[in-house]
């Protein structure tokens, strides 16, 4: 190649890397924002019967955070304003923190309406025994700091599926903890659906999810 076309070659290069970066460089902005959140949650107590136990309810709520923590529009972290500003508790704080920031605030919690075990006799034919689980709850959201319900969603989930006596307990832990992330994820979803359309959607029930194994 001659040195002339060298000289253009390289030349034509570096033009590119300049258009590539300085695209770059004008869309960050853009994704900065599309990436700001507008809502702060805060996970209060789950509220559920004697029939669920407390690592489960645990289990619950740790779900219930990690489902709207993966959602870029909520945020949990708004530093010391937000750490001790629980219900019944002075939010003064905690107000004007969301209102620097333009955020939305709600206290989230997740009501389990029902949760039934049981365990059935072998399917004809079979040898194993039926392990039948099923979960429905309700997630809601109140205003911060006037506790005025802003949303809620449902969800619900079921499973049957085949287990033997010896590791009944840990298909039981293991199904029962799978629903529950199943159903708070439809219930979030409804849930979000119904604020970012400023109620304008009617009601809607849950959508069932089934799993066999």
């Amino acid at each position: 190649m001659k040195p002339s076309h060298v000289r253009i070659a390289l030349g034509v290069r570096c033009l590119a890397t300049v258009v590539v970066l300085a695209g770059a460089v004008a869309l960050a902005p853009v994704a900065a924002h599309a990436a700001a959140p507008k809502f702060f949650f805060q996970i209060q107590d789950v509220k559920a019967g004697p029939e669920v136990d407390a690592a489960l309810k645990a289990y619950a709520g740790e779900a219930l955070k990690a489902e709207l923590a993966s959602r870029p529009e909520w945020a949990s972290d708004v530093g010391p304003a937000g750490e001790a500003a629980r219900p019944g508790t002075d939010r003064s704080a905690l107000v004007a923190e969301l209102k620097k920031r333009s955020l939305r605030g709600f206290d989230v919690t997740a009501r389990i309406e029902s949760f039934k075990k049981e365990l059935k006799d072998p399917k004809p034919g079979g040898r194993l025994k039926q392990l039948a689980v099923d979960v429905r709850l309700t997630v809601f959201g109140t205003t911060i700091p006037d506790a005025k319900l802003a949303f809620s969603g449902e969800g619900e989930s079921g499973t049957e599926a085949d287990v033997s006596e010896k590791h009944l307990a840990a298909d039981s832990e293991s199904a029962a903890k799978d629903l529950m992330k199943d159903a708070i994820k439809q219930a979030v979803d409804q849930a979000v659906l119904k604020l970012s359309s400023s109620g304008k959607a009617g009601p809607s029930g849950p959508a069932r999810h089934h799993k066999s194994h």
